[in-house]
This record gives C-alpha cells, structure tokens and sequence, in this order.
C-alpha cells in the first residue's frame, strides 16, 4: 500500500521534522490533467459497495482493502473494521475497535492485523471480527504490516522493523534503522518472503532480514541523498517492495526502480526514477506512475521503457493493480482507471466516489477500491459469453 507527496506540494508546505512527515496539499502550480475523452473498450459495472464508516480525508493514511480468496477485509481512520463477501458483497462482520487505524490491514492465517498512529498493533479474528490481542509497539505504524505463520513484522515511523508473535503478539525481536530529519508521510509496507523479511527505509536503503531473528542478510542503497537542501535530499522509499520468484523489485522517491537478486541483493538492473507510489506486475512487465502521475510500463527483464500515458498527470494515482490484460489506478477525485498491458491505451473509467483512492486490490475477477472517506467500491468487467 504506497503514500503520494508531489514535490511542488512539498515546496508548498510546511516541513515537519525529526520523526515528522510532511503534510501538503494538492499541487498549487500545475493543475491535474483533465479526463480526456475516450473510446471504452471494456463495460466495467460495479458489483457492490459497502462502508467502513469514518474515513481518513488527507490523513494519507496506508489504510487499503485486503482479501484471503474469499473476503475483503478493510479498516477506517475512526476504527470500524468490516470483513465483506467477495462474491456476493454481503458485509459478514463489522466491529468498531475504537482505535485510530492508519496502516493495513495483513491477512495471516486467521488474523486481520492492523497498525495505529498511536503506535499499537491490533490484531482481530479473521472469522469474527473478536479482537485476538492489541500490543504496544513504541511508534506510529503508518502501513501495512505483514504476516506469516511464524511472524508479524511491522514497521514504525521512527526506522524500527518489529517481529511479533501471531499467536499472542509477544515481540520476538526487533531492529534499528536511522532515518533522516526530513521524510515523506509514510512508510513502505515490509514483505516476508519465505524465511526473508524484506523492508525499505526513508533513507533510501532496501534490505533482506531474517524472519527467525531480524539479522541483516543484505542491504542496497537504492538512492543516495543529493543536493544542498533537506527537500532535495529526500530519498524515501515509500512503495512496497514487490518479490516475484527470485526478484524483488522496488522504486524510491528521487531514486531508482531497480531489478534486485532476492538471495543476494546483487542490483540486476537500475534505472533512475522517482515515484511516491507502489508498482504491479504481470509476467512480462512492471507498472507505476511516477511523482507527476505519468504511467510507465518497463521490462521485468531489462527495466527497458514499454510504454508511457502522461492522460494522468497530476492525478496523484494510487499504487496500481493488474488484472487479466489491464492494469488499473484510482486517483484523487476517486476515479478508477482502466489501461491496457499492451499499451497503456485507457480502456474503461468508473467514478467510486469524489474522494481520493486510498488503495486498490483484486480478488478473483474483481477490482476493488477504498476511498478516503471509508467507502469500498467493487467492479468487475462485464465479458460477453
């Protein structure tokens, strides 16, 4: 789940430092692009809608919905959290754990577990809805934790990953990371792949730690900070790191998107590149939109240029998802975007509503979006038998 700053926002602004994000507004100089008009080449219809109430309106909260193949879970800023039928959109629980919800959720086995800007981890009964166990963790986790039967690994806005125990929550072990004075609102979700946690930092550094332990098997600088100003030194990666097979593939602000070993953290290919934003993948290519909203599709392989759409500029687009031949955005008047694979050609709009999309997901043949304002909108393409 990724968090969007644009740079002529972050000018625009006032800068929060030491363990403070920045917090800006829509662009102030170049407006968004206008929707230009389209021939639609798929009928998206939406299959059903559902509300986990209270929404996080320019929070930039890493609240997006999740599924386990048959439910979508998703929490709201106010603490309601709702577990909905994928199939039929019927809501199977709803609770209210009161708490100020800003980071996931993780389905594992049988947890949803969300973080807290008060710096809890909430951990709740993924068939009911009881809350399982709630621990204190020191900081304020801003994104998505991640879950395996043998950990939850969460990560705070002060540099610390932390592993905790799925069954009761007890810390089984935790490790340090420096951040700088300035960063972006929000952090990049950590991943567990295998016996590998992998977790990017706001000072442009990407790493592999062991699950069993937190003992650091690699590290990559994907950025180097650069400039004489604290603004121009911003290197946060804020994108989850995407691991496919033995590539894990990852995008930083003022960075680079680069192809890295998974085993050994040797750079495969790097191009530089800037994106507030998290990538999607199918089995040919890598898509993202860049810090100016422009949609881009490189080669997993060679991290060659496919395709480039700027129709989105200054959209502020959420982190994409794929789905048979598209790859789809939402955007901050709470659109969702249809383009095709091939190339980049817009295929279908919809409208969820007139807020931002906080995060998209899919599960089965659906696409499903939540918005600022707590809404969770599913589509599906129409397809003629």
């Amino acid at each position: 789940m990724g968090v969007f700053w644009r740079v002529s926002a972050l000018l625009a602004c006032a800068l929060s430092l030491t363990g403070c994000g920045v917090f800006g507004g829509k662009d102030p100089g170049e407006p968004p692009a206008e929707l230009v008009a389209f021939s639609a080449t798929l009928d998206v219809q939406r299959a059903w809608q559902a509300s986990t109430g209270g929404g996080g309106d320019r929070l930039r909260l890493g609240l997006a919905p999740v599924g386990d193949g048959a439910r979508v879970y998703a929490g709201g800023h106010d603490g309601r959290v709702i577990a909905i039928d994928a199939r039929e959109g019927a809501r199977v629980w709803q609770v209210n754990t009161r708490m100020a919800l800003a980071g996931g959720p993780a389905v594992s086995d049988d947890l949803v577990v969300f973080g807290t800007l008060d710096g809890h981890v909430l951990a709740l009964d993924s068939a009911t809805g009881e809350e399982r166990w709630r621990v204190f963790v020191g900081g304020e986790v801003l994104t998505a934790p991640a879950g395996s039967p043998r950990a939850i690994v969460v990560r705070t806005v002060d540099g610390r990953l932390i592993a905790l125990a799925p069954l009761d929550g007890r810390r089984l072990w935790a490790s340090d990371h420096s951040v700088p004075r300035l960063m972006l609102r929000g952090n990049a979700p950590p991943v567990i792949s295998g016996n590998t946690v992998l977790a990017a930092f706001d000072s442009g550094r990407l790493g592999a730690y062991s699950l069993a332990n937190g003992d650091t098997l690699w590290e990559q600088q994907l950025a180097v900070p650069a400039g004489r100003s604290e603004l121009e030194r911003l290197v946060d990666i804020n994108a989850r790191p995407l691991a496919i097979g033995r590539d894990l593939f990852a995008v930083g602000f003022q960075g680079n998107m680069a192809s890295i070993a998974l085993e050994s953290g040797q750079v495969l290919w790097a191009r530089e590149f800037s994106s507030h934003g998290g990538l999607a993948a199918d089995l040919n290519n890598l898509y993202v939109a860049d810090a100016a909203s422009e949609v881009l599709a490189v080669s997993r392989r060679t991290g060659n240029s496919v395709w480039l759409n700027s129709d989105l500029r200054m959209r502020d687009l959420s982190t994409p998802v794929t789905l048979g031949d598209s790859v789809i955005f939402g955007d901050f008047e709470g659109y969702l975007h249809w383009l095709s694979a091939a190339d980049g050609s817009i295929q279908a709009r919809v409208r969820a509503g007139n807020r931002r999309v906080l995060g998209l997901t899919t599960i089965a043949d659906l696409v499903v979006a939540q918005l600022d304002d707590g809404r969770v909108v599913a589509y599906r393409v129409r397809r003629d038998d």
